[in-house]
């Protein structure tokens, strides 16, 4: 697995070599790899007594991955759309008196996420499931039907996995904190790129644990989902790709807060008629008006591991706030313990990624 926004290195180092080359095919869906390379990289070596090169190919692949279309699954899981991760095949070739020798071949799938510094290089999720382990909350509301289409802010969403062989999702009922039920299914065939839905659809009332099991019914992946049932504010809604390339959803429970800010350029008037000018007209006036809108935010009271949610949002570059692009003005935050503060909360403002007046050509 790779995670374009970290580099991912490859290196060719053969005894006697005098250069090398990589041909890189990039490409989305399940489909066979091109027939010719998407880039070929070459070099010569730096010296005959260090013939190590090496070639960072990450660059190259977050080319082939977008965010445009954000999936709103309900009552079935479904497949990651293509155009969110990409095939990635390698051919490694030495240099050796003018001739290029294959030396080996290498696919896998990428993914446009990155890892922290103290995880070392380029770290594989765990047991590729894109989303972290924890307790995580939804908005719901009894009078709203999260099946409808118009009513896509209120599905829990989903958490993206690349199948191993035999796997399965199993959803646990958390009803008023007893397991009672459990639904489960199995996942497509290894190597799928899915979207599991993170809560079952019987199960929206009372919020469920979901799991992921292997071909040996062993847990290898589980987390909690459950609504949020006393908001005293309007929920919103923000949708983000997290640090393993995957969106991911969160709600800030807490008080909101929007501000407009405009922008504009003045110029002095003159007057038509001189010296009884017109008193209407006015010595100033604006042109190229327009504004901008932020909005302000607060989580309500978190446990202390929500921290980790809160460095992916803060380091991503595709965040969706009530389903419009935002980008985040918060440029830093203490990343709260509860030794040092009892009720945690987070606040962040968010400016809306467009222009108030439409004025798109």
């Amino acid at each position: 697995m790779i995670l374009s926004r970290s580099p991912y290195i490859i290196e060719i180092s053969e005894t006697g070599q005098e250069g090398s080359k990589i041909e890189l095919r990039l490409w989305n869906g399940t489909g066979s790899a091109p027939t010719d390379p998407t880039y070929v990289l070459s070099k010569l070596i730096p010296a005959s007594n260090n013939v190590k090169t090496y070639y960072n190919i990450s660059p190259y692949i977050r080319e082939y991955i977008n965010f445009d279309e954000r999936p709103t699954i309900y009552n079935a899981n479904a497949n990651t759309p293509t155009n969110q991760w990409c095939n990635v095949e390698i051919k490694r070739y030495k240099l050796d008196s003018g001739v290029y020798t294959l030396l080996n071949t290498v696919t896998d799938k990428a993914f446009d996420g990155f890892g922290y510094y103290e995880d070392e290089y380029n770290p594989a999720p765990k047991v590729n499931v894109f989303h972290d382990e924890g307790a995580f909350y939804y908005a719901y509301d009894s009078a709203i039907n999260p099946s409808s289409s118009v009513n896509q802010a209120y599905r829990s969403n989903y958490v993206t996995v690349v199948t191993g062989t035999g796997w399965k999702a199993k959803w646990i009922n958390l009803e008023t904190g007893v397991v009672n039920a459990f639904q489960q299914e199995n996942l497509a065939a290894s190597g799928t790129v899915l979207n599991v839905r993170r809560v079952h659809q019987d199960y929206y009332t009372y919020g469920n644990k979901l799991q992921i099991l292997n071909n040996s019914n062993a847990v290898i992946w589980e987390a909690t989902f459950q609504p949020y049932l006393n908001c005293r504010y309007t929920p919103i809604l923000c949708d983000f790709v997290n640090k393993y390339g995957a969106w991911q959803r969160l709600w800030f429970f807490g008080a909101s807060n929007d501000t407009l800010s405009i922008e504009k350029t003045d110029y002095n008037l003159m007057q038509g008629v001189f010296p009884d000018y017109d008193t209407l007209v006015g010595q100033r006036k604006s042109f190229n008006v327009n504004g901008k809108k932020t909005i302000k935010v607060n989580t309500d009271w978190v446990s202390e591991d929500f921290k980790e949610v809160v460095k992916q949002l803060m380091l991503s570059e595709r965040i969706l706030l009530n389903s419009l692009p935002v980008k985040l003005n918060t440029q830093s935050t203490e990343l709260f313990q509860s030794i040092n503060t009892k009720m945690i909360n987070y606040q962040m403002e968010f400016e809306f990624a467009y222009n108030a007046i439409n004025n798109v050509i």
